[in-house]
This record gives structure tokens, C-alpha cells and sequence, in this order.
């Protein structure tokens, strides 16, 4: 049972039986006081054969004469086995009002007496005392029985209902952390067969959607740097033989070439990191090298580039071929927007670790700052493609930081006044 009712399917059982087992208890209760009232109205002094005896005792009783009424109550009631008075109008309390039917009530020892307004009489007959019927164990434990069946039959009906959605959740989970492996449900589902089964065709035409676009893209991809390379050779051959005009307009060829080949290795790079067989071998790596190689393996540039470590802080807990990934993309990033200075900011707050890249460029709008971690966002003015970018460096950021549990977000810089990129994880 508590396999069954896991953690988080045990907030929808519970609300699914408190809604309906409560709705079906309020449903019994309210109708089991509504036939009590309305049997209250019918009231046993009202029955055809009560009445009827009261009549006939009182027809019995006014054909003799007024001072031996009473003697002969008592007489009529020894002979019929009933307890039978006739009470003077007197005798009637005020706060007992009497109507056409006869009022049924009990003493303080629990005995039942009916009162009949009798005007031909001048007074009322009461007729009793009767021992009041005692509520046998069955009828007493009924109620319970009944409403104790309503739970269990509500847990009976919820219970395959729950665990097919557990099935459902655990194959759509397995799916979305790997592709690679369609649903198969449809067989281990026993009430909502039919979800199951579009389920199931759904993800068999999602994975095969996604391996055919990913494996066309590596394909594409490995396949056009071979003739690139070609091209690449046979500019650098005529580079040597042509005049000046031409060496320009091969430097731009070779040039196209290259911007090419980086396209082609920043879908790789994107590609990759979205390939569910990616495994993470996170580690505490030292900063002070790991920043070294990063910033000698970056383009070259004539900025000033400036690295800042806070709280005197020594290692990273962090995957570090990912992070170098993610580092010389918004390094890259910056150095393609500054202007002359660029900041690298290594800081550990919070229980998080923290990379923190500014420029001096223009900024990032706020209204886009949220829309520059999508894949091929390049943001107008100077952010476009005349600089180079092709609007997968940040991309390739933000997958790195969620393979880390963390996020990535834009903002300005206070102390440079262009762009702030801010790259956090937690600690493990």
C-alpha cells in the first residue's frame, strides 16, 4: 500500500476520496434526515386503526351519562387490555395544544401516551401508557455499516484508477528523460486502456520524429565539414597564386567558410547536450587553472578582460568540460558586444556556486532578456548576425546550467552598463 500510494500520487488519492466519499456521505446524511423528518410528520397517533379506536372509545363513552364517564374509561381500557382516561379540560396543560390527530408523547420513565382532543366529551382521552419500541443491534449499526461501505467502495473504485495513473506518470517520466524508449502501457493498464494506447502511438511517433531530426543533424552536420574542408585547401592553394583583389575576396570566402564550421560545431555542441545518453561526471575542480584554460582556449580579442573571485573561494563543485562550454560561450558572448572591458565573476553564496559575465556593450533589452537562452534568438541592433553570433551560444548556456539543476538569466550590469549574464548551480 504504501508502494502503491507514492509520494506524489498520494496528494490525488487523498483529495480524490476526501471529494468523493464526503460528497457521498453528505449526499446519505442529508437524505437519511430528510426521510426522518418527513416520517416524523407521519407520526404513529396518525395511523387509520389509533384513530379509529379513539373514535369509537369516545362514541362508546358519550352514550353514557357524564358522572360515570370516568368509571367506564376505566372499565373500556381493563377490556380492550389498553389504558384508557378521560381527562377534564382542565386537567390539559396549556403547553400541550391538541389538534384534530392524536399527540404522541412520553413521560420522564419513557412510556408512550397518546392525547386525543375529544369536544364531545369536553375534554381529551388519553390512551396508554405503551413501552416504546426498543431499536434492535442491527438497526443501531446499520447507519455505520452503510456508510462504511460508501468508503471502502469509493477506495475500491479509486484504487485502479490511481494505479494506472502511477503506471502512466513513472512510463511518461522514463520518456521525457529518455526519447529513445516509446511507452509501452497499454498491456499493465487495466481502466483507462484507451488513454494508454494513444499514449503509447503518441510517444512511438515522438521518438521516431526526434531520433529522425537528430540523427539528420548530425548527419548534415559531420557530412558538409568534408567538403568544407575541401574548400578551405583549395582557398589557402589560390591565396598564393592570385593578385591582391583576389586574396580579398578569398580571405572573405575562407572567411564564410569559417562562420560555417562554427554553425556546424554549435549545433553539435547543442545537439549533444540534449542527447538523453549524456552522462554527468560532475567533480570539485580547482578555479584558478580551470579559469586559465578557458580564457587561453577563448578567441582572440582586444579587450580587456578582467576575472573577479569572491569569498577567496578555491574549487567548484561541477561537470568541468560542460561548465568550460558554458564559460567560453558567455565569454565569447561578451566579447562580441563590449566595447573594451569585459568581467568574469567567480563567487560561491547561498549554497550555490556562481558565474557572473559583464560587458560594457550596449545591454540587452529588458522586454528580451528572458528570450535570448532560445535556440537561433538573435536580438535586433547590434546583437545580429553581421557579429557573428548565430543564437546558440546562449542556448548551449542554459542547457548546461539545467544539466546542473540551475538556471541562467540576463540583466544589466551596474558597474560596466552593458550586458549581465548570470550563471548559477547548486551545490551537490
Amino acid at each position: 500500500m504504501k508502494e502503491w500510494l507514492a509520494a506524489g500520487e498520494r496528494g490525488l488519492f487523498i483529495r480524490s476520496y476526501v471529494v468523493l466519499a464526503g460528497g457521498l456521505l453528505i449526499v446519505a446524511i442529508l437524505l437519511d434526515l430528510g426521510f426522518g423528518a418527513v416520517q416524523a410528520r407521519q407520526v404513529r397517533a396518525a395511523d387509520p386503526w389509533l384513530v379509529s379506536t379513539l373514535e369509537l372509545m369516545e362514541k362508546d363513552l358519550a352514550s353514557v351519562p357524564a358522572d360515570d364517564r370516568q368509571r367506564h374509561a376505566v372499565d373500556l381500557g381493563r377490556r380492550l387490555g389498553i389504558g384508557l382516561t378521560l381527562l377534564e379540560s382542565g386537567d390539559i396543560s396549556s403547553a400541550t395544544p391538541l389538534g384534530d390527530a392524536p399527540r404522541e408523547l412520553l413521560d420522564d420513565s419513557g412510556q408512550l401516551y397518546y392525547l386525543w382532543r375529544s369536544p364531545a366529551l369536553g375534554g381529551a382521552l388519553r390512551l396508554g401508557p405503551f413501552e416504546t419500541p426498543s431499536e434492535s443491534l442491527l438497526a443501531r449499526f446499520l447507519p455505520v455499516v452503510f456508510y462504511a461501505s460508501i468508503l471502502l467502495i469509493v477506495g475500491l473504485w479509486l484504487r485502479p484508477l490511481l494505479t494506472d495513473l502511477r503506471t502512466l506518470t513513472d512510463a511518461s517520466r522514463r520518456f521525457a528523460s529518455d526519447y529513445r524508449e516509446p511507452l509501452d502501457t497499454a498491456g499493465r493498464i487495466t481502466q483507462l486502456k484507451s488513454l494508454a494506447r494513444n499514449l503509447d502511438d503518441m510517444s512511438a511517433r515522438i521518438s521516431q520524429l526526434i531520433q529522425g531530426q537528430k540523427e539528420m543533424t548530425a548527419a548534415l552536420s559531420h557530412e558538409m565539414r568534408t567538403p568544407l574542408a575541401r574548400v578551405r585547401f583549395a582557398v589557402a592553394v589560390l591565396e598564393g597564386e592570385v593578385d591582391e583583389r583576389h586574396h580579398l575576396q578569398l580571405r572573405a570566402v575562407s572567411n564564410d567558410v569559417q562562420q560555417i564550421d562554427d554553425l556546424i560545431s554549435d549545433m553539435l555542441d547543442y545537439a549533444r547536450l540534449d542527447h538523453p545518453g549524456l552522462r554527468m561526471h560532475c567533480q570539485f575542480v580547482p578555479i584558478t587553472p580551470w579559469l586559465r584554460q578557458v580564457l587561453l582556449s577563448g578567441p582572440p580579442h582586444e579587450r580587456n578582460v578582467k576575472t573577479v573571485r569572491r569569498d577567496e573561494l578555491q574549487s567548484m563543485w561541477m561537470e568541468p568540460r560542460l561548465m568550460e562550454l558554458a564559460l567560453s560561450n558567455l565569454l565569447a558572448n561578451a566579447l562580441r558586444y563590449a566595447r573594451s572591458n569585459v568581467s568574469i565573476e567567480v563567487a560561491h553564496e547561498g549554497g550555490s556556486y556562481r558565474l557572473v559575465v559583464e560587458d560594457d556593450g550596449e545591454g540587452i533589452p529588458e522586454a528580451q532578456r528572458a528570450s535570448v537562452f532560445n535556440a537561433f534568438t538573435r536580438l535586433d541592433t547590434s546583437r545580429n548576425r553581421d557579429t557573428g553570433g548565430f543564437g546558440l551560444g546562449l542556448a548551449i548556456v542554459a542547457r548546461i546550467a539545467a544539466l546542473h539543476r540551475g538556471r541562467v538569466t540576463a540583466g544589466a550590469s551596474a558597474t560596466l552598463g552593458g550586458a549581465r549574464l548570470v550563471l548559477e548551480w547548486p551545490e551537490p
